[in-house]
C-alpha cells in the first residue's frame, strides 16, 4: 500500500475526524514534540533490549512476546526521532520473528498463548500487528515490504479465525473487536464489522458506577478502555466513548497517592494484594478523553502519568505515531479532589480520602453466592485498607475457627449515617440418619456436598441440626484526618477462636507488637498500641488482645489443593473467643 492509500484509509488521520468527520477541537492540532522525543528514547532501550536479549526471545517461543518485538522495533524504526529510524539492521530480526509467527500459526489462523489455539490470545497479537504493519506503511520504506507481506498473511490469516472464534471472558469480546476494527482499516472485508457488531449487539454491561463486568483495573486498562477506544476511533462508533468516559471517571476515585489502582473488588486476578496495577497502563484512554471532551481532571491525570512513569510508555509510541490528534497539547489540567467519600455501589466499594490518607471499606465478594473459590469470582476477605502517605495497611480480615469455613467475607455492605455495616451469618450442619424412604440396603448412597466438602452421603436428604456464627463488622470515620473505628461482633456459638489479622506492605518498622512462633512475618498485639512507620508515616493501631495464638485458617478449598490465601506482609494478629467483642482503633 503506497503512503497516499495509506492515508485514504483512515489510520493516519487525526482521532478527531476518525470519531466525528471533523476536527474535535478548534485548532489546528500541534505536536507535543517533547512527549513524542521522551517516549521515542524509552522506545529506543526497549528495542536494545529486545535485541540483546534476542536469542533468549527465540528459545521461549512466546507469541505474544514476538508480536510485541515486532510493534516495538516497528515503531522505533518509523519514529523519526528515534535513533533506529528507517535502520535496516532491524529489517532481519522482524523478519526471522515474523517467520517464526507464521510457522507456529494453525491451519485455522489462531495462535497458542497460554490458552491453546485461542482467538482471544490471538486477538491480543493483531492489536500489535496491525499497528506495526500501519506504521511500516506509513513509512513506505523499500525494506520492508518483504516483512510486509508477511505480516500480511499473518494478519488476514488471523482474523478469519476471529470471524469465527470464541471468548472465554467479557473483555476478550472488545479485544476480538478491536483487533478486526484496526485490521479493517488496514485490509477492509465487511465480515469484521459484522463480527464486532454480533459482539457489541450483546451490550457492554457497564453497571452506573463505570464499572464493567469484571470489575478488574487490570483488564479496564489492557483491554476494555483501549479496546473500546479502538473501535470508536477507526468505525467512528462515538456512543461507546461513554463506557470509556465513565470508567475513567470512576478510576479517579481508585488511583493512589504512588499510582497504584484500587483492586480490591476485582473479580480477576488483579483482586489479590502484590499485583498492583499502576495508573500509567490507562495513559492513552486518558490523554485521549482529556483532549477530546476537554477534560481537567484526565489531563492532570494523563500529566502525572508523563511527569511520573514516562519510562514506562513506550507502548503508547505507535498509538501517538499513527494518531495525530493525542499529539495536541493537553488542556489546563486540574487537581483531583483530596477530600472525598465516594460509594461505588455495583461493588460495595467505598473509597474515601482525606489528603494523605486513603481507606477502602469492601463488602462486595461474590463468596455469599455459595460458588467458592471459582476464578473468575470476587472472593478477596480484606475488608478494609488504609494508607498515610507511604504507610501501607494492605488489608484487615477476619478469621474465625468454626469448622473451617475460613475468613469471614461479608454479603454486602450497608451504610447507616456515618457508618458501615458488614454481615455475615454461617451455618453448620450435623446430619441426622436418612429417613426409611432414602435409606439403601446396600448402603451406597450419592456423592453430595456438604457445603464444606463431598462425601457419599446425600446430604441433601437428611435432617440437620445446624451450629450458626454470626458475624459484624461496622466501621466509622472517626477523624476528620482519616482515623477508624472498627467494631467487631461475632457471636452466637460460644467459645470459638476468632483473628483479627492486620497486614502491612514490607519496607516499614513496627512497634508495639510481639514475635508469633515459626514465622518471621507474624506478630502479635497483645494489648496496648502498636504502630507501623515509613519515613515520616505513621500509623496507629489498637488496643491489642491476645488470648490465643491460632492463626487465620483458610477454607478446606485452599488447605486441601496446597492453595494460598495468605497476604504477603508483616501480618499483626489480635485473637479472642465468642462471643467476642472488640473495637480496634487505626489511624
Amino acid at each position: 500500500m503506497k503512503r497516499s492509500e495509506f492515508l485514504k484509509s483512515g489510520v493516519g488521520a487525526s482521532l478527531g475526524v476518525l470519531v466525528f468527520g471533523k476536527s474535535s477541537v478548534g485548532h489546528k492540532p500541534q505536536k507535543s514534540q517533547n512527549l513524542i522525543t521522551s517516549i521515542t528514547r524509552v522506545n529506543d532501550q526497549r528495542v536494545q533490549e529486545l535485541l540483546n536479549n534476542f536469542e533468549q526471545l527465540k528459545a521461549r517461543n512466546h507469541n505474544r512476546s514476538f508480536s510485541g518485538f515486532i510493534l516495538a522495533l516497528s515503531a522505533a524504526h518509523s519514529a523519526n526521532e528515534s535513533d533506529n529510524f528507517r535502520n535496516k539492521n532491524l529489517i532481519s530480526p522482524l523478519e526471522e520473528i515474523a517467520a517464526v509467527l507464521l510457522r507456529n500459526q494453525y491451519p485455522n489462523g489462531t495462535f497458542d498463548s497460554g490458552n491453546l489455539q485461542s482467538p482471544p490470545d490471538s486477538a491480543f497479537m493483531i492489536e500489535q500487528l496491525w499497528r506495526a504493519q500501519a506504521l511500516l506503511i506509513n513509512d513506505n520504506s523499500d525494506h520492508t515490504y518483504s516483512l510486509q507481506k508477511l505480516l500480511q498473511t499473518i494478519i488476514i490469516n488471523t482474523s478469519d479465525a476471529l470471524v469465527k472464534g470464541g471468548v472465554h471472558t467479557p473483555n476478550h469480546r472488545w479485544a476480538i473487536c478491536a483487533a478486526l476494527a484496526g485490521v479493517h482499516t488496514l485490509y477492509p472485508d465487511p465480515a469484521y464489522p459484522e463480527r464486532i457488531n454480533d459482539w457489541l449487539g450483546e451490550g457492554i454491561g457497564q453497571d452506573a458506577d463505570g464499572q464493567h463486568p469484571e470489575r478488574s483495573p487490570n483488564y479496564d486498562a489492557a483491554v476494555n478502555n483501549q479496546g473500546l477506544l479502538d473501535v470508536a476511533i477507526l468505525l467512528k462508533r462515538e456512543e461507546l466513548l461513554h463506557y470509556i468516559r465513565k470508567n475513567l471517571e470512576m478510576t479517579l476515585y481508585l488511583i493512589e497517592r504512588n499510582g497504584e489502582v484500587e483492586t480490591v473488588a476485582s473479580r480477576r486476578q488483579d483482586q489479590d494484594p502484590g499485583r498492583n496495577v499502576m495508573i500509567h497502563r490507562y495513559y492513552i484512554p486518558y490523554r485521549f478523553m482529556a483532549i477530546l471532551d476537554q477534560n481537567p481532571h484526565f489531563a492532570e491525570v494523563a500529566k502525572h502519568i508523563e511527569e511520573n512513569f514516562i519510562s514506562n510508555l513506550s507502548d503508547a509510541l505507535p498509538d501517538l505515531l499513527l494518531h495525530e490528534e493525542l499529539n495536541q497539547p493537553l488542556p489546563e489540567p486540574e487537581k483531583l479532589p483530596d477530600r472525598y467519600s465516594n460509594y461505588l455501589k455495583g461493588s460495595d466499594l467505598i473509597r474515601i480520602r482525606r489528603k494523605e490518607t486513603t481507606a477502602s471499606v469492601f463488602g462486595g465478594t461474590d463468596w455469599h453466592l455459595g460458588y467458592g473459590a471459582w476464578s473468575g469470582l470476587s472472593t478477596n476477605p480484606t475488608f478494609f485498607k488504609f494508607r498515610k502517605g507511604d504507610a501501607i495497611l494492605e488489608s484487615v480480615r477476619m478469621s474465625p475457627a468454626f469448622f473451617s469455613t475460613g475468613y469471614f467475607r461479608s454479603n454486602g455492605l450497608t451504610v447507616i449515617d456515618n457508618s458501615f455495616h458488614l454481615k455475615q451469618e454461617r451455618k453448620v450442619a450435623y446430619h441426622q440418619p436418612l429417613t426409611g424412604k432414602y435409606r439403601n440396603r446396600d448402603g451406597r448412597y450419592k456423592l453430595s456436598p456438604d457445603g464444606r466438602f463431598f462425601s457419599k452421603m446425600e446430604f441433601e436428604k437428611r435432617p440437620k441440626d445446624y451450629m450458626v456464627l454470626r458475624m459484624q463488622v461496622v466501621i466509622k470515620e472517626i477523624d476528620e484526618n482519616g482515623a477508624f473505628d472498627l467494631e467487631f461482633l461475632v457471636d452466637q456459638t460460644e467459645n470459638v477462636p476468632v483473628t483479627v489479622e492486620l497486614c502491612f506492605r514490607k519496607g516499614g518498622e513496627l512497634t508495639g507488637v510481639i514475635p508469633g512462633e515459626n514465622d518471621p512475618d507474624a506478630y502479635f498485639l497483645k494489648d496496648g498500641y502498636g504502630s507501623y512507620q515509613v519515613g515520616n508515616d505513621i500509623i496507629h493501631f489498637g488496643p491489642g488482645l491476645k488470648e490465643h495464638t491460632r492463626p487465620p485458617q483458610p477454607n478446606e478449598q485452599y488447605t486441601v489443593h496446597n492453595g494460598g490465601i495468605q497476604p504477603d506482609g508483616y501480618r499483626v494478629y489480635l485473637t479472642g473467643f465468642t462471643p467476642f467483642h472488640h473495637q480496634l482503633k487505626i489511624g
